[in-house]
């Protein structure tokens, strides 16, 4: 019963953390995209971007929630992969910022390759992790 009750708090963690993850990224989405396509206001890209930012708030919210929801040892394994995630995201970030103001790379610097990069990086740190504390 008690091994029940754990699942299904995992189940709704994770649900609940995959419904931020979507509201999220939608809203983005929407503050990056509505202001060519939907409207055309200032007032309407300061909003859109609010919302963004209160969402963003609440995916972060949940994902602590996730956390703590987790066992000990996926909770060490998911925080050595954000840990490297950030430092890979900060160091490349700044590489990368220097190497565009610099002239070392012949386009300019977006943020968008280093979300990817960071996703990527969580990603397989806690595949890693995962293989190497089976």
């Amino acid at each position: 019963m008690e091994n029940q009750t754990a699942i299904r708090r995992e189940l709704r963690n994770t649900g609940r953390l995959a419904l931020w993850t979507f509201l999220w990224v939608a809203t983005l989405a929407l503050a990056m995209f509505g202001p060519n396509n939907l409207w055309n206001s200032v007032a309407g890209n300061w909003i859109a971007l609010a919302i963004n930012l209160l969402v963003g708030a609440g995916w972060i919210i949940a994902h602590a929630a996730f956390l703590r929801g987790v066992d000990d040892l996926q909770r060490k394994i998911m925080l050595d992969a954000i840990a490297l995630a950030l430092g890979v995201g900060l160091v490349g970030g700044c590489a990368y910022a220097t190497a565009s103001t610099v002239g070392l790379i012949s386009f300019e610097a977006n943020i968008g390759f280093l979300s990817i990069l960071m996703a990527l990086v969580y990603i397989v740190a806690v595949a890693v992790g995962n293989l190497r504390y089976r």
